[in-house]
């Protein structure tokens, strides 16, 4: 029982590998979209507004954001706690970093790298993918360093870092792979273990039925 986090840039196929190495070793693959579920489902509907932008100076302050930002740490870490995820972006290398049982991996890629991919998959010229691409960074960096309070170029937060401008994303998922066999997914040290945490059961139910409808792929 064990949880690994991706974080990764646009561009860098960093959710690729995320759900293939979900795929790969029967874990349930964890996005954006299942966590918002867990967080509608208990009561809060305003997390993919305030992730998709940067907020002005005023919604900084705004007691909602602190709110909707604190249950999204919360819900990260009872998803944690349920055990045998990938979990890619929202921060949850920060949340999660503490504890022994989570391997945070960081993808990246050169930009022009990424300016490739990005025009390909979305069929946009140069300029508009360099565009594309500046925004999205602007907006994590934003929402990890003004929300979470973490700090965006931290490589000390990961435990493995994969740049798939020299990697190939299918090599990445077979690397990653064969560190989850090696260690089970355990640091080796004496940090606690996150899924002994103490959740609270209303969410932990409701983390339980949203993870339980997620299709396991091996």
């Amino acid at each position: 029982m064990s949880v690994i986090t991706i974080s990764r840039k646009m561009g860098s196929d960093g959710f690729y590998i995320g759900e293939e190495l979900a795929k790969k070793i029967g874990y349930k693959f964890v996005d954006k979209y299942a966590i918002s579920d867990i967080m509608r489902e208990y009561g809060f509907s305003k997390f993919k507004n305030i992730y998709e932008r940067v907020p002005s100076f005023w919604e900084r302050y705004d007691e909602v954001r602190d709110l909707t930002i604190n249950f999204l740490a919360e819900v990260i870490l009872a998803v944690a706690n349920h055990g045998n995820v990938v979990i890619v972006g929202r921060g949850s290398f920060g949340v999660l970093d503490q504890y022994s049982d989570v391997i945070n991996i960081r993808i990246k890629a050169a930009l022009a790298t990424r300016v490739h991919r990005i025009m390909e998959k979305f069929n946009l010229t140069e300029l508009e993918a360099k565009n594309k691409i500046a925004a999205n960074d602007k907006v994590r960096r934003s929402f990890v360093e003004s929300d979470l309070r973490f700090n965006f170029h931290d490589t000390q937060e990961f435990d493995l870092m994969i740049d798939t401008s020299l990697v190939p994303p299918d090599m990445a998922v077979e690397w990653l792979y064969q560190v989850y066999k090696e260690t089970q997914g355990k640091r080796d040290d004496y940090r606690p273990l996150v899924k002994d945490v103490k959740i609270d059961q209303v969410l932990k139910k409701h983390v339980t039925e949203i993870l339980g409808r997620l299709k396991t792929k091996k």
